[in-house]
């Protein structure tokens, strides 16, 4: 597990980032959802992604899945924020990070290789030691045969974690893996694309319909549609 530089002069004192290391509990109280910077998929989430509790994002390739991880992620940092990003193929490009106002000095980035286990352990640690607004796990395109061999246990000790906590955790792939710990589930699914007129091959808007299929707070069934100009 590699993780990028994170200046403690710029960010101030991080609390401790171990397994071990576990915040005192406590409800997160009435603190809001953590916002996802797009007002249609907030409505549809009531707010955002709950405190306390894991998300989960899931679509395939294209669908829109990584410009929702990083506009979440870019909405904490740009609020003054910390957030991580455990990013389980190495699939983060930095350049189109800040170009959508992430603010990298407040990102913690661990870089997994592609080893599911080391993610998985990378985001309890994060999770227990407390200090991050949003904790985000990306999965990539891992596929079905891989995610499958991750124990439900796994998933049950992460939702003790973050519980409690006014840390929002959310899991990005192909697929959902967290079952019933999950609270609220979205899955993204491509639309047709819009092309510019006057010119041959200009892509103009790209659409993505954002369905809630789980929830604990709301009856699941609703979509809306998240539009992506070129």
């Amino acid at each position: 597990m590699s993780v990028s530089r994170v200046d403690l002069a710029e960010l101030g004192a991080l609390p401790a980032v171990a397994p071990f290391v576990v915040r005192p509990g406590g409800a997160p109280g009435r603190l809001p959802p953590a916002a996802t910077g797009l007002p249609s998929l907030d409505a549809l989430l009531g707010g955002g992604f709950s405190r306390g509790r894991i998300s989960e994002v899931v679509g395939p390739r294209g669908s829109g899945r990584t410009s929702v991880l990083l506009g979440s992620l870019a909405r904490a940092t740009g609020d003054g924020a910390l957030a991580a990003l455990v990013d389980v193929t190495d699939r983060l490009d930095p350049a189109s990070a800040r170009a959508v106002g992430l603010e990298l000095g407040r990102l913690l980035w661990v870089r997994c290789g592609g080893d599911l286990r080391t993610a998985i352990q990378a985001a309890d640690a994060i999770v227990r030691g407390g200090g991050f607004d949003l904790v985000t796990v990306d999965l990539g395109e891992l596929p079905p045969w891989r995610l499958q061999r991750i124990p439900a246990a796994a998933f049950v000790r992460l939702q003790r974690a973050v519980e409690g906590t006014p840390t929002a955790l959310v899991l990005a792939g192909s697929r959902r893996v967290a079952g019933s710990m999950a609270a609220a589930a979205v899955t993204l699914s491509r639309t047709r694309p819009r092309w510019h007129r006057g010119g041959p091959g200009l892509l103009g808007v790209l659409a993505t319909e954002a369905r809630l299929v789980r929830s604990r707070e709301r009856a699941p069934g609703a979509s809306v549609a998240l539009v992506w100009k070129a």
